[in-house]
């Protein structure tokens, strides 16, 4: 089957495009640069700036978005929408007539493809591909009917993945807002009839404690540099506050990893199931609950690690308060006192939680952790269609699976 595709160059059937648009139609939505692009194939994140002024490379639906910057991160996305982009980022429009655009973002996704762009990569500390040679990169092209049989079984493996990553969402945010309509709104199970302690402010039974007083202990994480040791390519995962998102989420694509010896050296900052994890410095404020999908696993020193004492409290409810907004302020208002961002574990143990009756937080608790299960099985679920995709990827580029009788439904022609 492969003496039936043509080797051509990527500019011939996927030029780079020039068309500018103006910045007075870019936002936080619709603006694309390096740093919201996630890396290995991770899709995008909302901007945290757009131009105000001048011009930006204009991408339509269906372009193919590559970030210049730093090429082993693999940042590439197939855009879904209109808008505009930095110029760390390059544009591809495929031409129709002789490629499937979706074909060619999946061949671009190859390993090679981004090995390619590091061979001719300029700069050491910040490489960036060489746009002159990129077009040059050299592409298996089957007959477009091929094309689109191949781009077919790989976009069923990502509109799963993108369907679980919706369930996701929906199901974190229905656990925040039950948190905010339990605990903010204070309309928990049985708040009507709940008379309010005049002298605490609370509802009657509940008091205020120190974080500490529900701990078995607070710390912090520390760096393989510590014991003079490196980082590996794959290991043991090593947590940091960008290797979580401000929802709570993992990205473990942006962990780093330790081998199993540092780990076990590094007792301090190992991580255990239910362990709440709160960014102290940097980035401030960001807090996850650690799983099983997590470990093994250590955290460095700009992460708090709370521990606590299950049978006082669930981690559920100390991983949204500490989370929730009047929290988010009152951190960054301690960090604004210091001369760098930052709170110190002291701060942190001293935080005063509204600590709920039992019977409260047991329905919270069983409440929230059917949600939290469903998540970790829609995540496990996601990692092994990625792995199917990816062995299937290079192999299907390649010829080396016979499409001729498989019966594949393709989509529309698109360019």
């Amino acid at each position: 089957m492969i003496d039936k595709w043509d080797k051509v160059k990527l500019g011939a059937v996927a030029p780079y495009r020039t068309l500018k648009i103006d910045s007075v139609e870019l936002n936080a939505f619709n603006f694309i640069s390096a740093d919201n692009m996630e890396v290995d194939r991770g899709g995008i994140t909302s901007s945290v700036y757009a131009p105000k002024k001048g011009r930006a490379t204009l991408f339509e639906k269906d372009d193919i978005l590559v970030s210049n910057i730093r090429p082993y991160f693999k940042k590439i996305w197939q855009a879904k929408f209109r808008g505009g982009c930095s110029n760390d980022v390059f544009v591809l429009r495929t031409n129709g007539n002789k490629a499937d655009s979706k074909f060619i973002y999946y061949y671009l996704s190859k390993q090679d493809f981004f090995d390619f762009m590091m061979a001719g990569a300029n700069g050491t500390k910040m490489p960036r591909g060489n746009k002159k040679a990129i077009p040059n990169y050299k592409i298996n092209l089957p007959p477009l009917p091929t094309q689109r049989k191949i781009a077919s079984i790989l976009s069923a493996y990502d509109d799963l993945i993108e369907n679980n990553l919706k369930r996701i969402k929906l199901l974190e945010e229905k656990a925040q807002n039950t948190y905010e309509e339990w605990f903010v709104r204070m309309k928990f199970p049985g708040h009507e009839t709940t008379p309010i302690n005049k002298e605490t402010g609370l509802p009657e039974g509940w008091e205020k404690v120190y974080l500490k007083d529900l701990c078995l202990k607070i710390t912090k994480g520390t760096t393989p540099t510590s014991l003079k040791r490196q980082f590996i390519k794959q290991g043991v995962n090593y947590i940091k506050a960008e290797s979580y998102t401000d929802s709570g989420s993992f990205i473990h694509n942006k962990f780093a990893y330790i081998d199993d010896e540092t780990h076990e050296l590094l007792k301090r900052s190992k991580l255990e199931e239910m362990d709440v994890i709160v960014s102290i410095a940097g980035v401030l404020g960001r807090v996850a609950l650690v799983s099983r999908n997590e470990l093994p696993a250590n955290t460095n020193q700009a992460v708090g690690i709370v521990r606590l004492d299950q049978t006082l409290i669930s981690p559920f409810y100390i991983r949204y308060f500490l989370a929730s907004a009047y929290m988010n302020k009152l951190i960054n208002t301690i960090s604004g006192q210091a001369a760098q961002p930052n709170i110190n574990l002291t701060q942190l143990g001293l935080f005063k939680v509204a600590l709920p009756t039992a019977d409260i937080v047991q329905k919270f608790h069983d409440l929230i952790i059917n949600s939290f299960e469903t998540q970790l099985v829609l995540f496990k679920q996601n990692q092994l269609l990625k792995e199917a995709r990816d062995i299937f990827l290079p192999r299907l580029m390649t010829g080396m699976i016979d499409l001729e009788a498989l019966d594949v439904k393709t989509a529309e022609v698109n360019g």
